[in-house]
């Protein structure tokens, strides 16, 4: 993931974020053998789930329901709610730093 441009954050080694040139953010989060992709473009989403597909055998599945036994939910405010996670995400990589 690094050689595609993306950090991995000292806060969290199965956390890998590229920040876009376009003020987005694209996220992967690995856990055993799950993955989540998550980012507010969704080409560049979608390019970095073909870019996993070319290297690794991938199921993908419906919309996330459960991650580490954390129930995820879907509300009428969808994109604000992803906006919300992936400041987050951002804010534990600049935590972070060394």
């Amino acid at each position: 993931m690094i050689t595609n441009g993306y950090k991995q954050s000292q806060g969290d080694h199965t956390l890998f974020i590229k920040h876009l040139t376009s003020r987005g953010v694209t996220a992967l989060l690995v856990y055993v053998d799950d993955v989540i992709v998550i980012g507010n473009d969704k080409e560049k989403r979608d390019s970095l789930r073909k870019c996993l597909a070319r290297e690794f055998e991938i199921k993908e599945l419906d919309r996330l329901k459960y991650f580490l036994g954390i129930k995820v939910t879907r509300l009428l405010r969808q994109i604000i709610n992803l906006e919300i996670v992936i400041k987050m995400l951002v804010w534990i990589q600049e935590t972070n730093r060394d």
